[in-house]
């Protein structure tokens, strides 16, 4: 009896199994050309089959189980299959190499491990959060042999610029731009670019770029592709980027001796000379020592109370650095709206950016605006597209002292004994008397500068017509436009400091 029971037993439980279990077909395609997919590997957990040469399988699995496909090249597909479900069909797309990307180069794309030049492509996600409002200097320690070279006097670094192969010609070491087909050597075109409207940035190193873009080449070629918006089914999207920064020069200042440890060091120096120090600093300083070459010993340095003997100008203890500069602050703004459908798209860009300038009476600030649109005509055998970017910035630089020494130099080499102003805490002082040299307060020189700018327009952008007479020949050309204007704005006032003075104003503007 308990045999037959078990029999029974052991009949229901393989009925039950079996009314679990049920065949799926379907069918195996690739994602982009919808080609069917031979020698898929089809997995459930106790059976394996492989598509035929039309792609298709049939398995038996039971509900809710889960099936995986997985095939070279292609990323691994993981479902689960319901009761109700008995028909699939599946679409697998493909895994993309490091050597499958694919990189624009000259009038034509191809596959990054198919070159054999030098082709470096950047990762654009972080270029993305860059706050400084430099796309370029973004762009610094993601490329390998990629150095960007900024001017400090700048406060956006509007005058960085890139080297890719070093200084390797006797003039000008620019690489050329690239930007939508349109070749440039001005870099200010690329760095007023939003990185929001960027798609793609190749660099090609070495000399093979030449055979495609000529001698212009020869320091490398920087290839920029923007987004044309895409397909959003008619919907408008908006993207609004802001950002908030402060820069500081605080980590990389000099250790700057104080007014008596200066004076220390000058008796010392005259001291290797066997010079008295008191014949060329004695109207700085008053030193006591035991005047002997042979085996000096300096016992005081004492800090003589007036600058050139001048009652208004008591002497300072002044740390240049720390009063010609201050916390920066950047705020970067974008607006990007997109639309589009299957036949056009239309992406519009405006960007704001204000750099308040780590050097005192200094500033940077643009304003920007780009518009990107693609359309299809004639049963899509034309394509008609436009680029066009405009930006205008303004910008306080660095000024300059009366002798040509620039104001962040000054902040480093004049002397701590000369204060920032005079007894009245209003009027600038500057170097008099003996053991000086001819150098301004560099302060001040920044105060008089304060309405000097340079003021850069920059419009950039291309139109161009694509037609397909025939199927796989596609003709294109393009026009493009390259146009920049300078206005430079300098002002100077008279002005009476120290020992030194301007008698003549001057006002100087003009386009350069």
């Amino acid at each position: 009896m308990r045999r037959l029971f078990f029999l029974l037993s052991l009949l229901l439980l393989g009925i039950f199994t079996f009314a679990q279990q049920k065949t799926v077909t379907g069918t195996v395609t690739g994602k982009t050309d919808k080609a069917p997919l031979a020698g898929v590997s089809v997995q459930s957990k106790n059976k394996t089959v492989v598509t035929d040469a039309s792609g298709r399988f049939s398995i038996e699995v039971s509900s809710n189980e889960d099936i995986t496909f997985t095939y070279v090249g292609m990323k691994p597909v993981t479902i689960k299959i319901s009761s109700k479900v008995q028909t699939i069909t599946i679409e697998m797309e493909e895994v993309v190499k490091a050597g499958d990307e694919v990189v624009v180069i000259g009038y034509n794309s191809q596959r990054k491990k198919d070159l054999t030049g030098a082709v470096a492509v950047v990762e654009l996600n972080p270029v993305k959060n860059n706050t400084s409002g430099n796309t370029m200097q973004a762009l610094q320690g993601r490329v390998a042999g990629l150095y960007i070279e900024r001017d400090g006097g700048s406060p956006n670094g509007n005058n960085s610029r890139i080297l890719i192969r070093g200084s390797n010609t006797l003039n000008n070491n620019d690489p050329l731009y690239i930007i939508d087909g349109i070749p440039t050597t001005r870099p200010e075109v690329f760095q007023n670019l939003d990185p929001a409207v960027i798609s793609s940035v190749q660099v090609l190193k070495d000399a093979s770029a030449a055979s495609i873009y000529g001698a212009r080449a020869s320091n490398g070629v920087i290839i920029v592709t923007t987004k044309n918006g895409g397909n959003t089914d008619g919907k408008v999207n908006f993207q609004f980027n802001s950002s908030i920064s402060a820069q500081s020069e605080k980590s990389v200042r000099f250790k700057m001796l104080s007014a008596e440890e200066r004076g220390r060091a000058l008796w010392q120096a005259s001291v290797n000379d066997r010079q008295d120090p008191a014949n060329a600093y004695g109207d700085i300083y008053a030193f006591n020592w035991n005047n002997d070459f042979n085996n000096p010993i300096l016992n005081s340095v004492t800090v003589k109370p007036l600058v050139g003997g001048d009652a208004n100008t008591p002497a300072g203890n002044t740390d240049w650095q720390d009063v010609m500069y201050k916390t920066g602050i950047v705020s970067n703004n974008s607006l990007t709206a997109s639309v589009g459908n299957k036949n056009s798209s239309l992406e519009i860009n405006l960007g704001y950016l204000k750099n308040t300038g780590m050097l005192r009476y200094t500033g940077y600030e643009r304003k920007s605006a780009s518009i990107n649109a693609l359309t299809k005509a004639f049963n899509n055998k034309a394509l008609f597209g436009v680029n066009i970017r405009v930006a205008n910035s303004d910008e306080t630089l660095t000024s300059r002292d009366i002798g040509g020494a620039s104001t962040t130099s000054l902040a480093v080499l004049l002397a701590p004994t000369i204060p920032v102003f005079q007894k009245d805490g209003v009027t600038y002082a500057g170097a008099s008397g003996g053991g000086y040299s001819d150098r301004n307060n560099p302060l001040h020189m920044q105060y008089l500068s304060r309405w000097d700018n340079a003021n850069r327009l920059t419009a950039f952008g291309s139109f161009f017509v694509e037609v397909q007479p025939i199927k796989n020949l596609f003709l294109k050309t393009t026009y493009g436009a390259d146009y920049a204007t300078f206005l430079n704005k300098t002002i100077l006032p008279t002005f009476s400091e120290g020992a030194f003075n301007r008698t003549t104003n001057s006002f100087k503007y003009g386009q350069i």
